[in-house]
């Protein structure tokens, strides 16, 4: 071993953990009997040859998970849950039920023989995968892992390279930056036996496995089966020297040439550079980022890695970089045996040769502590701590907790069986979200599920307000709120939110709107109510959205009644409405592009009595209902105690101590906004023509491509026979399309689809 130069200090902490990490993630499709799935990947996903999210491996049934690059575990960890729970949805929709295997190692090999290559439209892929399993073996084809991809920060590479570089010469930056990922190469390929040692977790392997180059396993228990010489490897023939780029690429390309390795591809090795299609072009085009193959999947945790491990392997890696020593060929080929042997040691077997590790280990000490220091934690100094301790503590480790856990193969196969259905049950639990990004609205859930399934690229722009990048190869969109884009206007968005606007331009169009009057005084409006005591009337804010401040008085009502309602208003807007009640069903029409898309029935707030609990008591048992939640994050929001429920009951002659009779409906709130309580039931398919067309007008008299139309009918089922059979009351620009959904009743409608393809129409080319 030899001194190296370094780039980067302890000193750099903070920039260098700003790098950035993205997962690959393996998993075998299995049956509910724990076979390995015969059926197709997905079809209704997009192309296999472009999809960035959702790929296949070598088999049809080995599903691949792909996250973006990520510099915090957190969000990397969300994107992991939101593709496991998009894959196990897609699994889950028929009655044929699968799970994903939870282990590196396939689970029973009784089918072996129907197990198909992935069937790519590439021929040339799917020889290529033909080929691999008449050299290696189809068993060792499906062993599954996870793919670590780090890349140092860029910024802070360039300011540390250009630093130490003479010259301005893009080719001298890029020599530099190579020797820089190959020396980071060489460190990690030499101590990653410690990192087989603490994380490998893959002792069994069903007893037919073997492969073509070593036959079966020689020990029935080992460490990681993944990891020893009867997981992915070359023939012993294939070396390789990492002792620089140039002689790292000749020496694989001699491979290639002389028949060894049909491919640069074919090369197992648990460290691939990665930042162009061949690795010569590397030389000129420089390397990107590295690629770590060599983790076992994590039974664990349900997506096969945990934040911890995330934090650990990049404390590790980091590690690498800052400590002060180089490797030889010939040091690595050692390093080569010494993860061998670790890997097809006993998993409660000591570490071997600890000693080597220590300079190593120090390091993981001191950035534990940095990074406490930075962030004002304990989290990553007990992080480390805890491995450290493994060190000497074999039992304590993955594959030895497993072992101790499960002791022979049988226990641990159902052991396995049963980590496959909790992953199941977690990630099939409120199919409405999208695991991982529950904090966003709901509808920009279900259109970034969407999306993803279809292999368009989600780019979040600023996910506290709902904006969002959408990518199809060079097509780009941005969206909001699921349903806001360029193919709208300010103004449009204006003329929806100002309700007297809106009634101006529907009436001028024919169409009926609720008459009434404007005030911009409290005292005035106040003092209006003599002229409408006797009359069914609304009141609402001149601008307002999700039935936020309106009082609907469809029943006598007091002044004191209406004064509060007044006031409510003007807490929303400096100016409000005071319109006519209209009698019937409220129906939310959502349209795009001037087309019917949905048509929902809204009902107010509401409960039934029992007999036996207050309304008080009766809201919280309501509000324990699965599908409600708070801020629209769930398809029904909670119910509420508040003014405006206090006066909706006094109308009714009750209060929250009230005990309704058993069946008795209780309604808490007048408008029939899903967001203040209320639900939605699907009535699309029994909507007469007539208030279709009419939606349709009012969408294009303002505009309005993305539109929600709120109309009041007498009887939908039947044309308009004369004035006040029905009437406009808004329209929206954005219309919750979690109202269909997953509306409380009735039939759900993919808006988010429909979207998609309104947005990227040559997705359905």
């Amino acid at each position: 071993m030899n001194q190296n130069k370094l780039v980067f200090s302890i000193k750099d902490l903070a920039l260098l953990w700003q790098s950035t990490v993205g997962i690959e993630k393996e998993s075998l499709r299995v049956t509910e009997n724990n076979q390995i799935a015969l059926t197709d990947h997905p079809r209704d996903w997009g192309d296999r040859s472009f999809h960035p999210y959702l790929q296949t491996d070598f088999s049809e049934s080995q599903i691949e998970l792909i996250t973006p690059p990520e510099s915090n575990s957190k969000d990397i960890l969300n994107w992991l849950q939101a593709l496991h729970q998009i894959t196990y949805l897609r699994l889950n929709e028929s009655d044929y039920v699968e799970r994903l295997w939870p282990n590196s190692m396939p689970p029973s090999l009784d089918h072996l023989n129907k197990v198909r290559p992935a069937q790519l439209l590439n021929s040339q892929e799917r020889h290529y995968r033909e080929y691999l399993t008449d050299k290696y073996g189809k068993d060792v084809q499906l062993l599954s892992g996870i793919h670590y991809n780090f890349q140092i920060n860029p910024q802070l590479m360039e300011q540390k390279l250009k630093e130490s570089i003479t010259t301005n010469s893009e080719s001298d930056y890029i020599k530099s930056k190579n020797e820089l990922y190959m020396a980071f190469m060489r460190k990690y390929l030499y101590y990653r036996w410690g990192l087989t040692y603490l994380l490998a977790a893959s002792p069994y392997v069903d007893f037919r496995y073997q492969t073509k180059l070593h036959g079966k396993p020689h020990e029935a228990v080992m460490r990681s089966v993944r990891q020893s010489r009867y997981g992915y490897k070359n023939d012993d023939a294939v070396t390789i020297s990492y002792q620089s780029l140039e002689a790292y690429i000749n020496s694989l390309e001699s491979h290639v040439k002389s028949g060894r390795l049909l491919l640069e591809k074919e090369l197992y090795r648990d460290v691939r550079m990665r930042g162009s299609h061949s690795v010569r072009d590397l030389l000129k085009e420089g390397i990107s980022y590295l690629e770590f193959r060599n983790f076992d999947l994590n039974p664990f945790t349900p997506c096969g890695i945990s934040k911890e491990d995330l934090d650990f392997i990049k404390i590790w890696i980091i590690a690498l970089l800052l400590i002060d020593i180089d490797f030889s060929d010939q040091d690595l080929e050692l390093a080569d045996q010494r993860n061998q042997s670790t890997a097809e040691d006993h998993p409660l077997s000591n570490l071997r040769q600890a000693d080597l590790l220590q300079p190593l280990l120090e390091m993981l000490s001191s950035i534990g502590l940095e990074l406490d220091r930075l962030n004002a934690t304990s989290y990553y100094t007990e992080l480390v701590q805890d491995k450290l301790i493994q060190i000497n503590h074999p039992e304590r480790t993955r594959a030895g907790f497993l072992y101790n856990k499960t002791p022979d193969y049988t226990s641990y196969q159902q052991f396995m069986s049963e980590i496959a259905q909790l992953n199941q049950k977690e990630f099939l639990h409120s199919p409405y979200l999208l695991h991982g990004f529950e904090d966003l609205e709901l509808s920009t859930q279900d259109l970034c599920k969407k999306a993803i399934e279809l292999g368009l690229k989600v780019d979040w722009i600023d996910p506290k307000d709902q904006l969002l990048r959408l990518t199809y190869q060079d097509h780009h969109e941005f969206v909001r709120n699921a349903n806001m884009t360029r193919f709208d206007s300010q103004v449009s968005y204006f003329i929806m939110d100002n309700k007297l606007a809106t009634k101006k331009i529907l009436k001028e169009q024919g169409l009926f709107v609720p008459s009434g009057q404007i005030f911009d005084q409290q005292t005035q409006a106040k003092a209006y109510y003599p002229q409408v005591k006797s009359k069914p009337i609304v009141i609402k804010p001149k601008n307002t959205n999700y039935g936020i401040g309106i009082t609907i008085f469809n029943q006598a009502y007091s002044e004191a009644d209406y004064c509060e309602a007044i006031t409510e208003a003007f807490k929303h807007d400096q100016e409000i409405l005071v319109e006519d009640y209209i009698e019937g069903t409220e129906i939310r029409f959502y349209l795009l592009n001037h087309q019917l898309l949905a048509a929902c029935e809204r009902q107010p707030a509401q409960v039934y009595g029992d007999g036996l609990h207050t309304i008080d008591e009766l809201i919280d048992l309501e509000n324990q209902n699965p599908l409600r939640g708070k801020d629209h994050r769930a398809p029904m929001t909670l119910l509420e105690k508040g003014k405006l429920e206090k006066i909706t009951l006094k109308e009714q002659g009750l209060d929250f101590s009230s005990i309704p009779q058993t069946g008795q409906k209780v309604y808490l709130r007048r408008n029939s906004n899903v967001s203040s309580g209320g639900i939605a039931i699907d009535r699309t398919d029994a909507i007469h023509q007539s208030y279709i067309d009419y939606a349709i007008q009012a969408s294009r008299a303002l505009e309005a491509n993305f539109c929600g139309v709120d109309m009041i009918i007498r009887d939908y089922h039947h044309q308009p026979k004369q004035e006040g059979d029905y009437a406009i009351i808004e329209a929206n620009y954005n219309p919750m399309a979690s109202l269909h959904l997953f509306p409380g009743k009735g039939k759900s409608h993919d808006l988010s689809l429909h979207t998609l393809y309104f947005l990227f129409p040559e997705l359905k080319a």
